[in-house]
């Protein structure tokens, strides 16, 4: 996996302002054109992501990693129909991801290089988030807009928790893809925090441990702590052996709504906080605060919804919480504040990335 400390990337005002500015021009070419004319060209993504979920299960990139291939050798290898690998990937290239050469053949670029199983990848995002199961669940977003419920629970039976323990290749992907999830955000994270003042870092939740462990490898002097539901720490171990930070990382199981029972002087919650109602938000919370030292800090990890028009993923993402998590939503400011002021917690600071995640400093309220 690349370093991040390799990675060069621009100051978030910059990256602000060009938002900015494309936001601008994309709202000046939908008023030049009657509104229906707009629609039909936003909907035509219903195409467009079901063959990207058909490029990343055939994993089709793989195939394309040495050069450029036809459509026949292609299909030969990923046991398909050479005719219809062809219309999809012709309909992909459209849009950019792959390209077709004079002679036929298609080859990977820059957008598909994100399908490949290596660091950078979004193979597992997208194979659990464009995947039979969230396809269905989508289509059951009226019932969750009309019933003040979850539309998982009603199309599946159970919390999609329960769900994935009893379906451990879901699970497998679910997990995959929060560490794609992860090391996109990883590098504007580790620019955005001096993370070296803290001598014990225990991440809450950390699944696998890649966070944790990218943290620790780039500031040597800090221990960590792994905590998460036994489940989701098997996979603990090798991952934290393959970043070499095996020896300095305790792996404790348990479940944070029952207790955090250690001590750290920095507490991370990463993609955890939205998944949860505000009971569910403020009993972790409080759990962690019986623990926290008043000189040690929190810091949530996740996207803030700002009060305006602009286009932002969380709004987008708001509707997969919608449907998905009992009570789980992606909330403002306001919202923060106020699930860590009924925690015994005091946000301290609000820190912006280049990527769309911010991190929400807090401490032990005097």
């Amino acid at each position: 996996m690349r370093d991040p400390n390799d990675q060069k990337f621009p100051p978030v005002w910059l990256v602000k302002a060009i938002q900015i500015f494309r936001d601008s021009l994309i709202r000046l070419n939908k008023k030049m054109f009657p509104g229906n004319v707009v629609l039909y060209e936003q909907f035509q993504s219903f195409w467009v992501l079901p063959s990207l979920y058909v490029a990343a299960k055939l994993d089709i990139a793989t195939c394309l990693k040495s050069g450029p291939l036809s459509s026949k050798t292609i299909a030969q290898r990923v046991n398909a129909n050479d005719t219809n690998i062809t219309r999809i990937l012709r309909a992909l290239c459209s849009q950019g991801i792959f390209k077709q050469l004079k002679d036929g053949r298609f080859a990977l670029n820059n957008l598909a290089m994100g399908l490949l199983n290596e660091s950078g990848s979004l193979r597992y995002m997208i194979l659990h988030h464009l995947g039979p199961i969230n396809w269905n669940l989508m289509s059951n977003l009226e019932y969750a807009v009309k019933s003040g419920h979850d539309a998982f629970t009603n199309k599946y039976g159970e919390p999609i928790y329960d769900y994935l323990r009893h379906h451990p290749d879901e699970y497998s992907t679910f997990d995959q893809s929060m560490s794609n999830l992860s090391d996109l955000s990883l590098t504007p994270i580790l620019n955005a925090y001096n993370f070296s003042k803290f001598p014990v870092i225990a991440d809450i939740g950390g699944g696998e441990g890649f966070f944790l462990a990218n943290i620790l490898k780039r500031n040597k002097s800090s221990r960590g702590i792994l905590f998460d539901l036994p489940e989701a720490l098997e996979k603990a171990p090798t991952m934290l052996e393959h970043f070499g930070t095996h020896q300095r990382i305790d792996i404790i199981p348990g479940d944070f709504f029952k207790e955090v029972n250690f001590s750290a002087d920095l507490y991370l919650l990463k993609n955890i906080i939205h998944n949860w109602d505000d009971q569910h938000c403020i009993l972790l919370l409080k759990n962690i605060s019986r623990q926290i030292k008043p000189d040690s800090r929190l810091i949530i990890f996740e996207m803030m919804i700002h009060d305006n028009n602009l286009a932002e993923l969380v709004k987008l993402l708001d509707i997969q919480m919608l449907a998905t998590m009992p009570g789980g939503k992606e909330r403002t400011r306001e919202e923060f504040a106020f699930i860590l002021k009924e925690s015994g917690f005091e946000l301290t600071k609000i820190i912006p990335t280049i990527a769309p995640i911010c991190l929400i400093e807090a401490k032990k309220h005097e």
